[in-house]
């Protein structure tokens, strides 16, 4: 959805649904405050360690905790 729709469809909501938009984008925006940005080589750093410890068994593959949740939330 494009940007001017998006804003139409907003503009065009009941007060009250319209207050609930405002109130979680607030939100939102209160939960993104204070994120550090990193460098290119802090983000290096971070993913050869989730890498390292993945290979040392320490987190679950993401096929078999994919397949968890089918199974846990399957109709």
């Amino acid at each position: 959805m494009s940007t001017p729709e998006l804003t139409k469809k907003i503009e065009s909501l009941s007060s009250s649904d319209y207050n609930i938009v405002v109130m979680l984008v607030d939100r939102l925006y209160e939960h993104t405050i204070g994120l550090k940005k990193k460098s290119e080589n802090e983000l290096v750093d971070e993913l050869l360690a989730s890498a390292r410890r993945s290979d040392e068994g320490h987190v679950k593959p993401a096929h078999k905790v994919s397949e968890e949740m089918r199974h846990k939330y399957a109709l």
